[in-house]
């Protein structure tokens, strides 16, 4: 082992004080995660609702009508 990689027992234990903070904040985490799950749920029930318009041909009868 080189000198210099190597530490006393004191310089470990002067550095190994570390004090780490982390704060959760769980009320934001699940109502964006409950917003993303209803934006989720929206985009795919009016995607599978305007497939459904385009094979009835809703679309087609309602263009005809605005002109």
């Amino acid at each position: 082992m080189s000198k210099h990689n190597y530490c006393s027992p004191d310089d470990c234990e002067k550095q190994a004080c570390v004090n780490v903070n982390v704060n959760v904040d769980v009320p934001k985490i699940v109502k964006y995660s409950c917003m993303t799950g209803v934006l989720i749920v929206g985009i795919i029930f009016g995607t599978n609702l305007y497939k459904k318009m385009l094979e009835n041909g809703f679309l087609d009868i309602f263009h005809k009508q605005e002109k």
